[in-house]
């Protein structure tokens, strides 16, 4: 039977209980067999992760422990410099074949600035993708670059082929994100301040609770760290 993998890039830093809920909505509606949380070592835009990559790895592999689906491809974080997804694309098609359905999955604010990634015209000759859409995030409509807004004009209603078509799909925003828990996972460690107890909650609400002990263990996200 053909393999149908999803990949899913991204910093993670830390990973939060909105990803995991967005990553098994997608094996929904893309129907994957598989969805792969691929987190970046180097971004190529320069954000400068507070938890370094061994860190961010093993709180992903922790966050999906139980999930049947969803498994971590840290190939990125094994890879000295800058992580090109065209590279990883690349070698995940070689691993599956070309058979297997891949898609390649990014949000609408990451897809405005594709035209900008390096070799980005090769990616759909690894794998599909699909451009998600959120409340809060610049629109696909509102798009202007001439070629991505091509490959929305060609988007298909479901992803069949091994690579080379785009689906549009809307998700439900992320109810927190990883800076606003960076920010809360700060004040925990404020000398000589008391903690707000708002902020322990929402810790312990989104993020799952053995990432958060990891966090603790290894004091991750500490001020001026």
């Amino acid at each position: 039977m053909t393999q149908r993998i999803g990949i899913f890039g991204g910093t993670f830093d830390p990973v939060h209980d909105g990803h995991i809920a967005s990553a098994k909505m997608l094996v929904a509606k893309l129907s994957l067999d598989t969805l792969y949380f691929m987190p970046c070592q180097q971004h190529p835009f320069h954000k400068h992760p507070g938890a370094s990559p061994a860190q961010r790895s093993q709180m992903l592999s922790l966050a999906v422990a139980d999930e049947e689906n969803l498994q971590v491809d840290d190939r990125e974080l094994r890879r000295d410099g800058i992580s090109y997804t065209v590279d990883s694309l690349q070698a995940i098609r070689s691993e599956f074949g070309d058979d297997a359905i891949i898609v390649f999955i990014l949000g609408t604010d990451a897809f405005a600035s594709l035209h900008q990634w390096d070799r980005w015209q090769s990616l759909l000759s690894f794998a599909n993708v699909a451009v998600i859409e959120r409340a809060g995030q610049i629109a696909a409509a509102q798009i202007v670059e001439p070629a991505l807004k091509t490959l929305l004009a060609q988007s298909v209603a479901t992803i069949n082929a091994p690579h080379g078509e785009l689906v549009q799909l809307a998700l439900a925003p992320y109810v927190i994100s990883s800076t606003e828990l960076r920010s809360a996972l700060a004040s925990v460690y404020q000398v000589n301040n008391q903690i707000d107890k708002a902020q322990t909650n929402m810790i312990n609400e989104f993020i799952p609770a053995a990432v958060v002990q990891y966090i603790n263990a290894q004091q991750l996200y500490q001020p001026n760290q």
